[in-house]
């Protein structure tokens, strides 16, 4: 029982590590959490009448991203090119109600739930995306490297106006 007490609190410090970073613009040290081969996707979510089946698709997903793409996205923030990105959001990531759903001495697959809060420059409004995160992650030489992500959104239709940011 121990043992999973302290990888509860081990995962749970890794995804606030992470939050803070993305929080702080910290892009690149953000990185270095990946694994290379890692796998960082967001499925359409869609409304369906059935209960029996997913209310999300795999055959249309808002970005599917691996380590070549994820460094030329971040690479592209530091351009004068990023224009939905200038100047750079303000963001709040809350992460919660963390569940390790499957894990071993190397490997773990954990679901959490993200609130993320976003506002731009001057406007007065804010933007806020929820939804449940499933991640996994594999230990690299010691350390927690992010293998794959799959976020769910909550919403069918996102208040934002760009997905130039990370959940």
């Amino acid at each position: 029982m121990k043992e999973v007490i302290e990888l509860q609190y081990e995962i749970e410090q890794w995804l606030y590590h992470e939050a803070h970073l993305l929080d702080n613009l910290l892009f690149d040290d953000w990185l270095e959490l990946f694994d290379e081969d890692c796998r960082y996707r967001m499925p359409l979510r869609v409304n369906l009448q059935e209960k029996d089946v997913p209310d999300f698709t795999d055959d249309t997903l808002l970005f599917d991203d691996d380590m070549e793409t994820l460094t030329l996205r971040v690479d592209r923030l530091k351009t004068d090119l990023a224009w939905a990105e200038t100047p750079p959001s303000r963001t709040r990531r809350n992460v919660g109600n963390v569940r390790i759903q499957e894990y071993n001495e190397n490997q773990v697959t954990v679901k959490s739930n993200l609130l993320l809060y976003r506002s731009r420059s001057t406007e007065i409004g804010a933007e806020l995306v929820s939804g449940e995160r499933t991640d996994r992650l594999v230990k690299r030489s010691g350390k927690w490297r992010l293998q794959e992500r799959t976020f769910i959104a909550d919403q069918t239709t996102l208040g934002t106006r760009n997905l130039a940011i990370f959940v």
